[in-house]
């Protein structure tokens, strides 16, 4: 499943927006390979650290992130997260993340092993997709649609916000049943 046709859709329907790419592996050979992908699409595409070095603003179409330890603080700002892993057998990745901060999520089909990512779409917070058209369709809807976005990203937040204490009462709960 590919992300860039649904953007490049967007894009061609008017969508103005400057999508984040953050590569599971942020190697020089792969950022050079999402790099290639990008221009091949028809995007520009710049590297976060050369934008941080100069200071200047964003001409490019695509924000190529190159270290790790930096998605909280790009989740923050996120209208929308498109979380990798739901379409092969590696697994998804981490759908907490983009909800904590009330970001709506979207995610491949593939999330049966990750209980989060059948919750958030069971409470609206997030969306699983399972073709490139839901992609793109979902995509549009809530580019276009700020009071369903907004919404989807208060339902992820609130979910999150409702787990928050569960492993100190996990571990209060096996220090109970030991005895403890």
């Amino acid at each position: 499943m590919e992300l860039r046709p649904a953007l490049r859709e967007a894009a061609a329907g008017g969508a103005a927006f400057r999508l984040v790419l953050a590569p599971h592996e942020p190697s020089e050979e792969h950022l050079r390979a999402a790099e290639e992908r990008i221009a091949a699409t028809g995007f520009r595409s710049q590297r976060m650290a050369d934008l941080e070095s100069s200071r200047m603003d964003v001409q490019a179409d695509v924000v190529l992130v190159d270290r790790v330890g930096v998605l909280g603080d790009l989740y923050s700002i996120a209208d929308l997260a498109y979380v990798g892993g739901g379409w092969g057998t590696a697994g998804l990745h981490s759908v907490l993340e983009p909800a904590a901060f009330g970001t709506p999520v979207l995610f491949g089909p593939r999330h049966a092993n990750a209980r989060e990512a059948g919750e958030l779409v069971a409470c609206g917070g997030a969306f699983a997709v399972a073709s490139e058209k839901a992609l793109r369709e979902r995509i549009d809807h809530l580019w276009r649609d700020a009071d369903a976005r907004g919404a989807a990203g208060r339902a992820a937040g609130a979910y999150v916000e409702a787990g928050r204490g569960a492993a100190q009462r996990g571990a209060e709960l096996v220090r109970d049943l030991a005895g403890l």
